[in-house]
């Protein structure tokens, strides 16, 4: 009798290991796809915000305004070397402005996407980065003439 409790107890030392391991690398993986989820969103907000800040504004020629407001949550570069808004560089954003065609002088429009947006992740069995292929991607029709001629 004592041989059998003694094999029983290691059995169950066994079988919570397993459980243990499963459970943590659900915990795990939970953590890191709410992880994404959250800097995606946080993404999404921040071209949002930089295109309707643009759409009121006459497009400096460059884009540069709007990609440091997505970076830098500022217009202008900072003085000092400051990394960007969750690890962003300059190459991760882009702006294209479409100017007006001749025959619709109120169609030109402003484009803002964050491309290649690398997520890192939290758990031990993804080590690496995961580029993200689709880009955070907006677009609206210049407003400020519209603003300004009120």
């Amino acid at each position: 009798m004592p041989r059998r409790t003694k094999n029983q107890r290691g059995q169950s030392m066994i079988e919570s290991t397993f459980v243990l391991v499963i459970f943590f690398s659900l915990l795990f993986g939970v953590i890191d796809i709410g992880q994404v989820l959250v800097a995606h969103e946080a993404l999404v907000e921040r071209v949002r915000s930089a295109v309707r800040w643009g759409v009121v504004r006459p497009y400096d020629g460059t884009g540069d305004q709007v990609a440091n407001l997505i970076l830098y949550g500022r217009s202008d570069e900072p003085n000092q070397t400051t990394e960007g808004y969750l690890g962003l560089k300059r190459g991760n954003v882009q702006v294209s402005y479409r100017p007006a065609a001749p025959e619709r002088p109120d169609d030109e429009s402003i484009t803002v996407a964050i491309i290649n947006y690398e997520y890192h992740f939290l758990s031990p069995y993804f080590v690496r980065t995961m580029v993200n292929p689709r880009p955070v991607l907006e677009s609206a029709p210049m407003a400020y003439k519209v603003v300004a001629g009120k």
